[in-house]
C-alpha cells in the first residue's frame, strides 16, 4: 500500500500525474490534427512552434482570453461548473493507474502510482460515472429544452457504454483474482 508515503511525495506524484495528463492531452490533440490534415491532403497545424507542436497551448491561451457568453435564462453557477464536473473525473481516474515499478525518490521507496486501492477498478468506474452528471448539468443549466434533451441523450449513451465496459472487466477480475490495478498488472507477469 502507498499509505506510508510522506505528504510531499504524494503531492509531488499528484503534480507529476496532472502535468503528464496535460502534456499528453496537448500531444494527442496535435497528433489528431496532423492525422486529419493528412487524410484531407493539407498541411495541418504548422504555425506555432516546430511542426505546430505548440498549437494546442496557443489554442488554450486563446480560449482562456475569450469572452464567456452565458444565456440569460441560464443558471450561472451550474453553467460554469458543468464542464469542470465533466473534466475532473477524467483526471481522478488516473490516481489508481500504475505507471511503473517501485522506485526510490530521495531515499523513499514508492510505487509509480498515486494510490493503490483494493477496489481500484470499481473506483475508476465510479469516478467515470460522475462525469455523466456534468453533461446533464450542462444541458440543464442553459435554461432551454433542446440542450437539456441533448445532455440527456449523451448521458444515456455514456451509461449504456459503461454497462458493457463493466461486464468486460469480469474476466480480468477472475484471472487476476483482485480488483486492484497493481495486482492486475502483477497478474499479467505470471
Amino acid at each position: 500500500m502507498l499509505v506510508d508515503d510522506p505528504w510531499w511525495l504524494v503531492l509531488g506524484k499528484a503534480v507529476v500525474v496532472f502535468g503528464f495528463l496535460v502534456v499528453i492531452t496537448l500531444f494527442n490533440i496535435w497528433f489528431e490534427r496532423r492525422v486529419v490534415a493528412f487524410m484531407q491532403m493539407r498541411v495541418g497545424p504548422n504555425r506555432v512552434g516546430p511542426a505546430g507542436v505548440l498549437q494546442g497551448l496557443a489554442d488554450g491561451v486563446k480560449l482562456a482570453l475569450k469572452e464567456d457568453i452565458i444565456p440569460r435564462a441560464a443558471d450561472r453557477v451550474v453553467f460554469v461548473l458543468a464542464p469542470v464536473i465533466s473534466a475532473i473525473p477524467a483526471f481522478l481516474a488516473f490516481a489508481v493507474i500504475p505507471f511503473g515499478p517501485q522506485v526510490s525518490v530521495l531515499g523513499e521507496e514508492t510505487a509509480l502510482q498515486l494510490t493503490d486501492l483494493p477496489v481500484a477498478v470499481l473506483y475508476v468506474l465510479a469516478v467515470a460515472s460522475v462525469g455523466i452528471y456534468g453533461i446533464v448539468l450542462a444541458g440543464w443549466s442553459s435554461g432551454s429544452t433542446y440542450p437539456l434533451l441533448g445532455g440527456l441523450r449523451s448521458s444515456a449513451q455514456m451509461i449504456s457504454y459503461e454497462v458493457a465496459m463493466s461486464l468486460s472487466f469480469a474476466a480480468v477480475f477472475l484471472y487476476a483474482g483482485s480488483m486492484s490495478t497493481s495486482q492486475i498488472v502483477a497478474a499479467q507477469e505470471r
